[in-house]
């Protein structure tokens, strides 16, 4: 495994774990009705997603031609899709808060996503 991969998994495993306090801390300071149990899985879903579309971009930026920028538009669309999907089963089948939940998932939204292209920004440059 490269240096570059190993550093970015690290830096996900660091923000996973540094969200999964926050979430816990505020699962434990709110109120019963702003609390939001199935942020764990959440967070998961956006770890997971995040480190397979970096790996599959790094994978197709030493490929030839466009491939690169077939797969990142390719990646970014069915991502948006995948997102939106999570988001509208999340908001229809969790009984908790639809503010809270919402909050959340655009808060890990921007901090995956803020993670994912400034180290692949940083890649790219290389």
């Amino acid at each position: 495994m490269k240096s570059s991969t190993t550093k970015f998994l690290s830096l996900v495993f660091i923000i996973t774990l540094i969200c999964a306090g926050l979430q816990w801390v505020w699962n434990n300071q709110m109120p019963e009705k702003m609390r939001l149990y199935d942020g764990f899985w959440l967070l998961g879903i956006f770890a997971v997603t995040v480190t397979a579309v970096h790996l599959l971009l790094l994978n197709a930026k030493s490929s030839p031609g466009n491939a690169f920028i077939r797969a990142f538009m390719l990646s970014t669309t069915l991502k948006f899709f995948f997102y939106l999907a999570v988001l509208v089963g999340f908001l229809l089948y969790s009984k908790d808060n639809r503010q809270t939940l919402a909050l959340h998932f655009l808060f890990y939204y921007f901090v995956f996503s803020a993670l994912e292209v400034s180290i692949l920004y940083k890649e790219m440059r290389r």
